[in-house]
């Protein structure tokens, strides 16, 4: 007995030398990346949750739509499986992170690890914006549009970049609601209506206007509609009702759009009136200029321009289409005006507009001058051509010296210098929640300008680029004052 418990010690002690001999000289194949944890056996000590990427704690969601959450555990060695509950299935109900909005209200959305480590996320569930009438306009609880139009969404005015010399057309947001006002030459159309499509989900415009009869702000109205299904309300500069003009009120028309002219709306006849509400609390009103023409009349030239101020909230934009400085002094005489946020510089900014009397009384905090860079006069604009050098620096036609110079002189302007020129801005957007105050964006011009400072002033042209040399960019989101072409211009002294 003693022997073979001396042969079993040997054999234990044989086999502790072996297990020893293996763990002082591992394998190459025996490396700690092959060495695994079961992710099972590790607890979580964080929780995050995350939408499209980012950490969030509130999010929003549609009736009837879906967002989808994703929990990401901590450490990443932890089990990634969590259980989501709802506190409100008659608001929201979630299946592995997948939310889907039900009714109007906020639910809680809880993701809760194994271990019980437990995140929340505010869900908010509203009803996607959309019309289900339209009302006179009268009136703020009888609005154009009637229903949810997005009351959230920040009032966005676009003044869009023509390709013709000058010409006007802009276009403004609300949520839901849209407005188009003017359409530039005929070629501009096809861009606008391209634009429409873009930003107008309904097909429906809320409302037509059209400041005057001059071919820069009505030719390019039947392309500009080509998609547009119906139209709300329609308000424009009134006279005859011809021309192409008066083929888009009629066509409209018969298909249940209201329109008024400028006289009909300050003199309240045939249902008009000088305030039109879009919404509740977003509408324009229709002054008085004492020289709108009558549906006897055939033309409204520069002075009979449509003149509207647009409201929301504490926000206030100024459009009179081609006011002549005669016209301005009609209106001051005729109406008690505010200080405005925003304000379209008169007539592309024209020298014979834009009266430094009428500036000091609206008193604008932004000036937006619509006036594409003049590039030869009465044919279209098909792109740089190696046979068209005029005005390739920017520093002929629109806006004039005087009015620049009588813009800066404008009390809040001569402080913040907020002028912006689309010439140089591309498709200018002010954006705003309601505040005396709003943001700028502009985009890359279609059509720019040129620096020829760096080629001795002479345009040099580039066969391979099929373009001149030397072409300004990157200036998009700059105020006119800190741009090449004031420089250019000479307009240092105005600041």
């Amino acid at each position: 007995m003693k022997k073979i418990k001396k042969i079993v010690a040997i054999l234990l002690f044989a086999n502790l030398l072996a297990l020893g001999a293996c763990t002082t000289t591992p394998s190459s194949s025996n490396t700690n990346d092959d060495i695994s944890t079961s992710s099972s056996t590790i607890d979580a000590s964080g929780l995050s949750i995350q939408l499209d990427g980012q950490d969030v704690n509130e999010a929003s969601v549609y009736v009837g739509e879906n967002i989808t959450l994703k929990a990401v555990v901590n450490p990443s060695t932890a089990s990634q499986k969590v259980t989501w509950t709802t506190s409100s299935d008659a608001i929201a109900i979630v299946n592995d992170g997948v939310v889907t909005g039900v009714s109007d209200g906020t639910a809680i959305i809880k993701a809760t690890t194994e271990n019980n480590i437990s995140k929340n996320v505010f869900v908010k569930v509203s009803t996607k914006p959309g019309q289900t009438g339209v009302g006179s306009g009268l009136s703020p609880d009888d609005p154009i549009y009637i229903g949810n139009e997005g009351e959230d969404e920040p009032l966005e005015i676009y003044f869009i970049e023509t390709m013709r010399i000058y010409s006007d057309a802009i276009f403004i947001k609300k949520g839901n609601v849209e407005i188009l006002i003017d359409a530039g030459y005929e070629e501009d159309g096809t861009y606008i209506s391209s634009f429409i499509d873009e930003h107008c989900e309904d097909g429906t415009l809320d409302a037509l206007m059209l400041s005057h009869s001059d071919g820069d702000h009505i030719d390019g109205l039947t392309n500009a509609l080509q998609n547009v299904e119906n139209i709300s309300l329609m308000v424009d500069y009134g006279g005859m009702n011809n021309g192409k003009v008066g083929q888009i009120r009629t066509k409209y028309i018969e298909n249940g759009m209201q329109y008024h002219s400028a006289y009909d709306s300050v003199n309240f006849l045939n249902g008009g009136s000088n305030y039109y509400y879009l919404t509740d609390d977003f509408y324009f009103q229709v002054l008085d200029t004492k020289n709108y023409i009558t549906s006897t009349d055939t033309n409204a030239s520069n002075p009979s321009s449509l003149a509207v101020i647009f409201y929301y909230k504490d926000f206030t934009f100024f459009t009179g289409g081609d006011l002549t400085t005669a016209s301005e002094g009609d209106l001051m005489n005729s109406e008690i005006l505010p200080e405005v946020t925003l304000f379209k510089a008169h007539h592309h900014g024209s020298h014979g507009s834009n009266s430094q009397s009428f500036l000091n009384e609206i008193n604008p905090k932004f000036v937006a001058i619509s006036a594409s860079r003049a590039s030869g006069y009465g044919r279209p604009w098909t792109g740089p051509s190696q046979s068209d050098t005029y005005n390739l620096d920017a520093t002929t036609g629109h806006p004039a010296d005087e009015a620049v110079e009588r813009i800066f002189k404008a009390p809040r302007i001569s402080e913040n210098h907020n002028v912006y020129w689309n010439a140089i801005n591309g498709t200018m957007k002010f954006t705003t929640y309601g505040e005396d105050d709003c943001t700028f964006e502009g985009s890359p011009t279609r059509k720019g300008y040129y620096d020829l400072t760096l080629t001795d002033g002479i345009p040099v042209w580039n066969s391979e680029l099929n373009d001149w040399e030397n072409k300004v960019t990157g200036e998009e989101n700059l105020k006119f004052c800190d741009t090449k072409a004031f420089k250019f211009r000479g307009y240092e002294s105005f600041i």
